[in-house]
């Protein structure tokens, strides 16, 4: 419907209420019509996303009349009206239609759902997406049906005039899109007959209108009419302007709206072919799986901004081959039809034009096909003695591709799983574009990344207009600041499923992308993470971190730790102090888990038999064994201990401080789970214990498997699984889980064999206890470090399916859903949140990159800032907004003037003191001089970045700061050192005390980055703030650009000519 997963909100209360709107007196009719509503209040903290005629189910425990416990089966209701966002009435709802009070179809098992659903029982809600027939009316209807005439042209031409006569006076027909252009019925009513008209031209001559004259003929002695002058015939005739357009504006408009379609309608344009391709293959998928809505009737768009008005001077060699009347003159011209359209300037700054493209992913790979269509990239400046290449697109993108990527991101195929993204796009497209250039890179654009190819240079020179096609913020946001800094064009396109937006900034024109920000994504506690989960989300990244830490983090601690306990002699003393050094450096719990952990992962080796070798069965069944064991105690630990371990701290009845229900809200009552076999003595194996079972064993199955390739060396690319060294079946966990249940049952000491580190003993908790609990597990992990093992760490893959690690996560995550009562996710649900993948749609990342690069010919052309358009679509809905960009914010500056993010005052050396020897105090009368500060002002405050370098009421009167070099200072900004912070500080010999007084600073890598790209920087922008001293108010100058080099940038607005 939507396009959104429907969004479960937690309940607080669901109250009756009867409705009193029947006062009619109607008493006979009032028991078989009176409805009764409800009254839903969202838990505090919590909004719904509901509307007025949603349905909506709720979700809880539900008890019947016989007081059995069970899955919710509460009715579905309606939301009759909302009152607030945390508020809303509901009515039942059943059979696509409310249920009135006493209706015979309200049973008594809807009864007891209700009362239940009354008394608390259902703890969320969420809506339920409804099935609906939607009518559409055919063209001839909506036509009116015009009568059929004895020949085509005619039945066209009357057609094409009910047409023009009748649909643009109907909004309801047209969804709304350009805000300036949808709501025009006179445009409305212009594309449509033009339509009509070019159909009846079509029907008649075989072909589509050419604005070019015929060629003359000798032997022909009458005047044959133009292409032009009959296709006007056509619309005069199916236009009635006398009665609609009477003025001379609208005679006028009309003429030129005609004319546009008229002399473009011959020639293919690729973005247009792209965004048509785009929203038809939505409607068809649609149509085909009754998903999302359709458009209703008509979507009129069009981008006539971009229009050439034909010139006589147009050269017969681009007339000729945009006709397709020269095929000999085609190879000279990349897309004809572009240039018939857009005419040969525009053609050709599109073909010269270095244009930089972020990213080569979905978006990315959608640019690059459409701009290598338009011929980006394939100019040529000719001279007398040869000819020279011009314009280039300049791709780069870091990742490489994986398996999912290839049913989004069309230029891959699977033989490029594990390439470049950037070099196999380039490949991709010489296939068919060979004369396109492409220049590839492997970088990541970033502030970090100064050494890179993409610096100063680069940006100052380097390209025309850049094209995000990112899937980060931050990375957004720097290519915006460098664009904004040197003054580029910037298109930026996103997409999330079936909603994607453009935004388009225009040099010294309109606001940056970082002018406006969306709030930022909310993090989960990490609380609720640990003990308190309430949705899916919560237990799949439990998982995914559970994971992370089994797998990956384990591993390369024990691999890190083995030679430090070698390099340890066989003496107790000596394990102790490792121990000690373990609590000084960690503290007491976390040196205490790490010795556990250090001692399940090393001190299993001395237990493991044969030869540490994949192909040799006793080890591996050794490896199996151990790592089953180990699986088993962990399933124990997380699912039965901690949750027992939460109930005894919190019990059911608690309280919290304010005397409210602990259990109560987000919090759910956990529910320890345990294998119990199916011919236990003591306890009753229900059918829902036997679910149970077969979630652990399944947790059990997967996390043994891992657990071995951490000791394995495994191919899971292998043509068959089964057979594989690590292979676990369900049958042999089930087995396992019986054997190790029997096994405690005979010895009775489940808890002391389980025995839980941070909770159990009878330690005083001092000290030496702590130390003496270490020193258990870490004398088997110093014995295990004996046998130099090489523990193997995974890295979560999430489109292997192979490689069980979805597996492992999906069977932790529902294993914990169920302890908490949340519904369980699929292994596909699971893949999506923990990889967290981005949703993507090739229709979606097909349209917005078809406007993309419309805007680009925008941006190319120079157009004034109310022709571009931003764009924000949602074809689930279908919604469609193009709008032009917000002009950039003028900010109040120093006597009265006014300057926007664009505006940058320069300051340059001189021959006689140049940049590199600028002091300080020679930096601040050059900017009192651009400025024109007058005697009262004064400039306040310096800084570079987040350095603060500079400030009047600390270096106001100090000579040495003032006839120090600028640069000079700004790096000792950077390298400075807080004599609070122990960790910036090296001393070159730590038990003399004296050497403390001369500390040397240790570069982060932060302030090595910063270092190395002010030295690379061809220029510097500083903030700066001037006070007035009479009225004590400060103004923010634009950014102060202090050139370093001889400057390559291009014109940039400087304040001081305003």
């Amino acid at each position: 419907e939507d396009g959104e997963t429907p969004r479960s909100t937690l309940l607080d209360r669901v109250e009756k209420e009867q409705d009193d709107n029947n006062d009619d007196g109607n008493d006979e009719d009032e028991d078989e019509s009176a409805q009764t509503l409800y009254t839903v209040h969202c838990l505090e903290g919590e909004r719904h996303d509901v509307s007025k005629g949603d349905v909506i189910e709720f979700q809880g425990e539900h008890v019947d009349d016989e007081g059995a416990s069970s899955k919710a089966s509460f009715p579905k209701c309606q939301v009759t009206s909302v009152k607030s966002p945390t508020c809303f009435m509901v009515q039942t709802w059943e059979n696509g239609e409310p249920v009135a009070a006493g209706s015979s179809s309200s049973s008594s098992s809807s009864s007891s759902s209700l009362n239940s659903l009354l008394e608390g029982k259902a703890r969320s809600f969420s809506r339920v997406k409804v099935p609906k027939q939607i009518s559409f009316s055919s063209l001839g209807d909506i036509l009116q049906n015009a009568p059929s005439s004895s020949s085509e042209e005619e039945r066209v031409s009357a057609t094409a005039a009910a047409a023009a006569t009748t649909v643009n006076y109907d909004d309801a027909l047209f969804a709304p899109s350009d805000l300036d252009k949808s709501f025009d019925p006179l445009r409305r009513r212009a594309v449509m007959t033009s339509m009509a008209a070019l159909d009846a031209f079509v029907h008649k001559y075989g072909r589509l209108p050419s604005r070019y004259p015929p060629k003359k003929s000798s032997s022909s002695k009458h005047h044959k009419r133009t292409d032009m002058e009959r296709f006007h015939s056509l619309v005069q005739k199916m236009s009635n302007t006398e009665d609609d357009t009477t003025s001379d504006n609208q005679k006028e408009r009309w003429e030129v709206l005609v004319s546009q379609f008229a002399q473009t309608c011959r020639a293919k344009f690729t973005p247009v072919q792209a965004l048509a391709g785009a929203l038809g293959a939505q409607e068809v998928l649609k149509a085909a799986t009754g998903l999302y809505n359709p458009v209703r009737q008509f979507l009129l768009y069009d981008c006539d901004e971009v229009l050439h008005q034909p010139e006589h001077h147009d050269s017969e060699e681009v007339r000729s081959s945009s006709m397709g009347e020269d095929t000999a003159a085609k190879s000279e011209v990349a897309a004809p039809g572009q240039t018939y359209i857009l005419g040969e300037e525009t053609s050709k700054k599109i073909e010269n034009s270095r244009l930089f493209l972020v990213g080569a992913g979905a978006i990315g790979c959608e640019l690059l096909k459409n701009l290598a269509a338009m011929g980006a990239g394939t100019g040529v400046e000719e001279s007398k003695k040869s000819k020279k290449q011009k314009g280039c697109l300049i791709l780069t993108d870091m990742d490489t591709i994986e398996k999912s990527n290839l049913s989004r991101q069309l230029l891959f195929r699977d033989h490029d799983v594990g390439e470049f993204k950037s070099v196999a796009a380039r490949d991709a497209m010489r296939r068919f574009s060979p004369h396109c250039r492409i220049e590839t890179h492997t970088s990541r654009v970033g502030e970090e990344e100064s050494d890179g190819p993409f610096n100063d240079d680069f940006w100052a020179s380097g390209c025309d207009v850049v094209l995000n096609a990112l899937d980060n913020v931050e990375a957004r946001l720097f290519v915006d600041s460098q664009c904004v800094a040197h003054a580029l064009g910037l298109i930026d396109a996103g997409t999330l499923g079936p909603k994607g937006n453009v935004q388009v900034v225009i040099p010294h024109e309109s606001e940056s992308y970082g002018s406006s920000a969306d709030p930022p994504e909310p993090d989960i506690p990490v609380c609720t993470l640990k003990n308190f989960p309430y949705e899916i989300s919560h237990t799949i990244q439990w998982a995914r971190d559970l994971f992370d830490g089994y797998f990956n983090r384990r591993p390369r601690q024990a691999n890190d730790h083995v030679e430090e306990m070698m390099a340890e002699t066989s003496e107790e003393l000596d394990l102790m102090a490792f121990g000690q050094g373990l609590l000084e450096k960690l503290g007491e719990d976390a040196a205490l888990d790490m010795a556990a952990e250090l001692g399940e992962d090393l001190g299993v080796f001395p237990f493991i038999v044969g030869n540490a070798d994949a192909s040799d069965p006793e080890y591996v069944a050794a490896v199996k064994k151990v790592s089953l064991q180990w699986a088993i105690r962990e399933a124990n630990k997380l699912f039965f201990m901690a949750m027992d371990e939460l109930l005894q701290k919190h019990p059911v009845d608690s309280v919290d401080d304010d005397g409210a229900p602990f259990w109560s809200g987000t919090r759910k009552v956990p529910r320890p789970l345990r294998f119990i076999p199916l011919d236990s003595e003591d306890d009753e194996v229900s059918a829902q214990q036997m679910i149970i079972n077969e979630r652990i064993a399944q947790f059990v199955q997967s996390a043994a498997r891992l657990r071995m390739e951490s000791f394995l060396l495994v191919d899971n690319e292998s043509d068959n699984n089964d057979e594989s060294p690590s292979s676990i079946s369900l049958d042999e966990a089930l087995f396992s889980l019986e054997e190790h249940a029997k096994l405690l049952y005979k010895k009775k000491k489940s808890t002391e064999i389980l025995h839980n580190l941070s909770g159990g003993g009878s330690s005083d908790g001092s000290d030496d206890d702590t130390l003496s609990l270490m020193l258990d597990k870490l004398n088997g992990a110093k014995t295990g470090a004996s046998f130099l093992p090489r523990l193997n760490l995974a890295d979560f893959e999430k489109d292997d399916e192979s490689n069980g690690h979805v597996a492992f996560v999906t069977a932790a995550s529902n294993l914990r859903a169920m302890a908490y009562g949340i519904p369980p996710a699929d292994a596909m649900e699971t893949r999506r949140v923990a990889g967290r993948i981005v949703p993507a749609m090739i229709t979606t990342t097909g349209l917005v990159s078809a406007l993309s690069c419309l805007e680009l010919v925008k941006l190319l052309k120079g157009l004034p800032l109310g022709m571009y358009r931003n764009a924000f679509v949602n074809l689930a809905l279908p919604f469609f907004a193009f709008t032009a960009p917000m002009p950039a914010e003028e900010v109040e500056g120093i006597n009265g003037k006014t300057h926007t993010i664009w505006d940058r005052i320069i300051i340059k050396g001189s021959n006689k003191a140049p940049t590199q020897s600028m002091t300080l105090g020679k930096f601040l009368k050059k900017i009192e001089k651009k400025v024109s500060c007058g005697e009262n002002v004064e400039v306040a405050s310096i800084s570079y970045g987040p350095f603060m370098i500079y400030a009047n009421f600390l270096h106001g009167g100090d000579e040495e700061i003032l006839e120090a070099s600028l640069l000079e200072t700004v790096r000792e900004a950077v390298v400075s050192v807080d004599d609070d912070d122990d960790d910036m500080l090296l001393f070159g010999d730590e038990d003399v005390e004296e050497d403390k007084e001369t500390p040397v600073a240790v570069l982060t890598n932060e302030q090595k980055a910063m270092l190395s790209n002010l030295d690379q920087k061809i220029f510097i922008d500083f903030s700066v703030t001037v006070e007035d001293q009479e009225t004590g108010e400060e103004f923010e100058l634009p950014p102060v650009r202090l050139i370093k080099h001889k400057e390559r940038t291009r014109d940039k607005t400087d304040v001081e000519s305003q």
